[in-house]
């Protein structure tokens, strides 16, 4: 019988917990800033897919993992090979039901994936936006990873598509 009930509650727990996730994919793309990559690159684009869970009625929380590509120009004769990087991040969104903008910033490590030998860096994305409708959301942003002594950053404008909502609905 014990075992029955417990069935019974974690099955309305995960039930519950499953209404209350948001999953979403999006794209951006935007201008480079700052003094060393801005003289090897001038634009950036980007993925991120995030999967947010609700803490209360105004903030959700999870992680999130993104791909961002730094595209590089011939600078003296020399191009250098593309900066990518791999973050991989925990996502906190702010926002209240009667107003159809939000906040939130997404902190973690960008992992280097070119040129060789790239280590990465400590990630950061402040980001504020617009909830267009249910399934799709505009985002201003600044994403920077900063390295040892420099910082690789962008100032960019995304589009984030929710594959699946607050309610558990699904947008296929």
């Amino acid at each position: 019988m014990k075992r029955i009930l417990l069935l019974i509650t974690v099955f309305i727990f995960t039930q519950q917990i499953k209404s209350q996730e948001q999953f979403n994919i999006g794209v951006n793309g935007g201008v480079t800033v700052g003094e060393t990559i801005g003289t090897y690159s001038d634009m950036a684009f980007g993925l991120d897919v995030n999967y947010l869970f609700q803490l209360s009625e105004d903030f959700v929380v999870g992680p999130s993992l993104a791909l961002t590509y730094f595209n590089t120009k011939e600078v003296e004769g020399f191009k250098p090979d593309a900066f990518m990087y791999l973050p991989i991040s925990a996502a906190i969104r702010f926002n209240s039901l009667d107003d159809p903008f939000y906040a939130g910033v997404d902190v973690g490590f960008a992992v280097g994936i070119s040129p060789d030998g790239d280590s990465g860096g400590v990630y950061i994305k402040p980001i504020v936006g617009y909830n267009i409708n249910d399934s799709f959301k505009l985002n201003l942003f600044y994403a920077g990873i900063r390295k040892t002594k420099i910082t690789n950053g962008y100032v960019g404008f995304g589009v984030t598509y929710d594959l699946k909502g607050t309610e558990s609905e699904s947008y296929f």
